[in-house]
């Protein structure tokens, strides 16, 4: 594990957001580092998207006039500037990139940050780094987000942005198999990390003295359930289709919902599914205890097929049967502990056959796989990879950006 040495992490949610592989792997490495987290920045556009709340877009303004906060012990949050929307485009990116340095330049010496390892999650931001002259880069890539299908996005734009992150990076570091693949013809220092699972957390959904909360528990048995964000991934097609074939069944939907999810008006009309609403991440495995099935049912395209879902290994870890779409990373699990439906009636037929299978043994060889599948581990992973480089050679800091250099003299 890495110890004693500042890190500077860009990242694409809040630190309060759902949490994902950003913040898991930011608090384990928070442990015996300090971590500067640095939430993604809001735009105008922001606003209108839906993406996220009015209400946590005001408070992430009000963050960024605060200043940083010491959100857990070695971990400090800041919220950025404002930035232009539309920026993957190449002309606004340079302007964000500018106000980004600027600002990154003041917090990071406000904390007293020297040469920091800057771990970069955040796609549309290349050349922010330099801001603090880092003594090492990384690039963390968790998506295909030139893939994404949203009105205001241009692929092309991300995809060039995402490869400058690529270039400029001494080591990527990669989620899925696809994105590795693709990442190493830009950097051949490309290393495949997968996501992973609390699983210490998520084993207590087996534990009897756990209690299923009460909206979960007053659906009729048996339950088929997804846990995680409901966003334009989310295939409330192919959750209504197996609602409607089993009415007897329950389809419990837990999580946020976003802006960019589609076709929820009729899955919601149906009497047997229910949407819970988010809850906390201390609450799932309590949740997860009272699904007897748990979903990952999402949209298969260009975007989906890239992706590793980090709610495989926190089902497995739960113990629970899992049947999900026909999503590339998953297929190396099929047939264990997995489940892969490439219709709905496979679909439907995959979730009988998963209520039918259930054993205690069969409990037991999900959670010894998910017990290989640690954050802790993948953390150790990415420090290893980090130690080397670092053994291999010396620290070279980027070159800071003109703007940011006379920034700095001058901030605040």
């Amino acid at each position: 594990m890495l110890k004693g040495r500042d890190i500077v992490c860009l990242s694409f949610v809040t630190w309060d957001d759902h949490w994902g592989t950003p913040q898991q792997v930011m608090s384990r490495l928070a442990r015996s580092n300090r971590v500067l987290y640095v939430d993604q920045a809001v735009s105008p556009l922001s606003f209108v998207t839906g993406i996220r709340s009015r209400a946590a877009l005001a408070r992430q303004l009000r963050r960024w006039r605060q200043g940083y906060r010491e959100v857990a012990k070695n971990v400090y949050a800041a919220a950025p500037p404002p930035v232009l929307p539309l920026r993957s485009f190449k002309p606004v990116n340079a302007i964000n990139g500018w106000i980004l340095r600027r600002w990154l330049a003041r917090t990071a010496r406000r904390l007293g940050i020297r040469e920091p390892i800057v771990v970069n999650f955040q796609p549309l931001s290349p050349h922010v780094a330099s801001a603090v002259r880092p003594s090492h880069t990384v690039f963390y890539c968790v998506d295909q987000y030139a893939a994404v299908p949203i009105w205001w996005h241009s692929s092309a734009a991300a995809a060039a942005r995402e490869a400058e992150c690529c270039r400029e990076a001494e080591l990527v570091v990669c989620v899925g198999r696809a994105l590795t693949e693709a990442r190493r013809a830009l950097n051949p220092n490309t290393h495949f990390v997968p996501n992973a699972a609390d699983v210490a957390h998520f084993a207590t959904a087996r534990d009897p003295a756990t209690a299923v909360p009460d909206d979960l528990a007053r659906l009729p048995k048996p339950v088929a359930g997804y846990i995680g964000v409901v966003d334009f991934r989310f295939d409330a097609g192919l959750i209504a289709a197996a609602a409607r074939d089993r009415p007897e069944w329950s389809f419990a939907v837990i999580g946020p919902v976003k802006g960019d999810a589609r076709g929820l008006e009729p899955l919601r009309a149906l009497r047997n599914v229910r949407f819970l609403g988010n809850k906390p991440v201390a609450q799932l495995p309590a949740y997860a205890r009272g699904i007897d099935v748990c979903l990952i049912p999402y949209r298969v395209d260009e975007f989906t097929s890239h992706i590793f879902p980090l709610k495989l290994f926190e089902y497995l870890a739960a113990g629970k049967p899992i049947v999900a779409s026909d999503l590339r990373e998953l297929r190396p699990y099929e047939g264990t502990g997995v489940s892969i439906a490439r219709t709905p009636d496979e679909f439907v037929s995959a979730i009988e056959a998963a209520l039918a299978g259930e054993s205690s043994e069969r409990v037991a060889e999900r959670q010894l796989l998910a017990r290989s599948h640690t954050w802790d581990e993948r953390v150790e992973q990415l420090s290893a990879l980090i130690a080397a480089l670092v053994s291999s050679r010396p620290a070279s800091p980027l070159l800071v950006p003109e703007p940011a250099r006379r920034a700095g003299r001058g901030a605040r």
